[in-house]
């Protein structure tokens, strides 16, 4: 894998290509995902994971930006008469930094991190309303990190698609990125 980068980045130092990310740039992502670490064997997803992020290049090489994801699911049970159901949903707000090793007018390969926030909420829900007095509804946040490696792939000037594998809102991540400046 290290000769494959070593050799595509020496082929792409002689093309003279203009780099598609940089000091100064601002891209903006909204993407969808597949699977997430906030999603439990035996629920059933409501809303996949869903996220908008931004970056702005601080060097050649460095980005900073953040992160708004959410995604929701729920568990639903019978026993005998009674019906019962939990419906959870995160919402989580972060910071992003990634390192770009690998960019030329078209792609744009990078890795990261991410710390943020997760607000996480739980709804009980039965059809014996003796239940619902009993059952507490908690409501947790705490600390959210998460790490990433993805590719960008311009369409146009200001138009590009990504695709992240990592920890984060999802395990397998893709959408559109804007590239404002």
């Amino acid at each position: 894998m290290k000769k494959i980068l070593l050799v595509l980045t020496i082929l792409l130092s002689f093309q003279g290509f203009a780099q598609s990310f940089g000091k100064g740039s601002t891209r903006v992502h909204a993407g969808i995902g597949i699977g997430s670490p906030y999603i439990s064997s035996g629920t059933k997803m409501g809303v996949p994971p869903i996220h908008a992020s931004f970056e702005l290049g601080v060097t050649d090489k460095i980005g900073v930006g953040g992160l708004l994801g959410y995604t929701s699911s729920s568990i639903e049970e019978q026993f005998f008469t009674t019906s019962y159901s939990w419906k959870f949903s995160y919402l989580i707000v972060g910071a992003r930094g990634a390192y770009h090793f690998l960019t030329d007018d078209k792609m744009d390969l990078y890795g990261g991190l991410m710390l943020g926030y997760n607000i996480a909420n739980a709804r009980f829900e039965s059809n014996d309303s003796s239940l619902n007095s009993f059952v507490t509804e908690p409501t947790a946040g705490g600390v959210a990190y998460g790490f990433f490696a993805g590719g960008r792939y311009n369409l146009k000037n200001n138009l590009a698609v990504f695709a992240e594998l990592g920890y984060s809102i999802s395990w397998i991540s893709a959408g559109v990125c804007f590239n404002i400046k």
